[in-house]
């Protein structure tokens, strides 16, 4: 059964990086670190209402400070580096299973959106990134409220 588990563990793993990599690649936009470099990729979900698009980026144990959005014709990029740190220094992991070190995900936003009223919040480890829809389009970078 934990073999079955193991298994099922290093698929996901797969099919993240296989994602990412077609992500980047039907992004058509370069990659800012080499891909061997990308050590994880956080699950993330995007819906849309009427008035929004609304991402939410599960990258618990983070400081808001070291994750980095922003936008860009009309993609938007989360990007940051979770690090473990032992809390003894005769502590040895026997598995890990969260993800750690450097991430980047990049999202093709279904609509246009106004680049001057995004709000970006983390909270439980969860980062909610509310989008105003728009119908022209501007480029900035987005700051994390606390």
């Amino acid at each position: 059964m934990e073999e079955k588990k193991d298994f099922e563990i290093e698929i996901s793993k797969l099919k993240n990086k296989l994602n990412q990599i077609f992500d980047n690649y039907s992004n058509k936009m370069e990659q800012p670190e080499p891909l061997d470099e990308i050590q994880w990729v956080p699950d993330m979900d995007v819906l849309e209402n009427k008035d929004e698009i609304l991402i939410k980026v599960d990258i618990p144990g983070m400081k808001p400070d070291d994750i980095e959005l922003s936008i860009s014709e009309n993609r938007l990029q989360i990007k940051g580096e979770r690090e473990i740190k032992p809390e003894r220094e005769d502590e040895n992991y026997h598995f890990m299973e969260r993800g750690h070190g450097k991430f980047l995900r990049r999202v093709n936003l279904p609509v246009l959106v106004n680049n001057d009223n995004i709000k970006a919040s983390y909270k439980d480890g969860v980062l909610t990134i509310r989008l105003s829809k728009l119908n022209k389009e501007k480029i900035g970078k987005v700051n994390i409220a606390v």
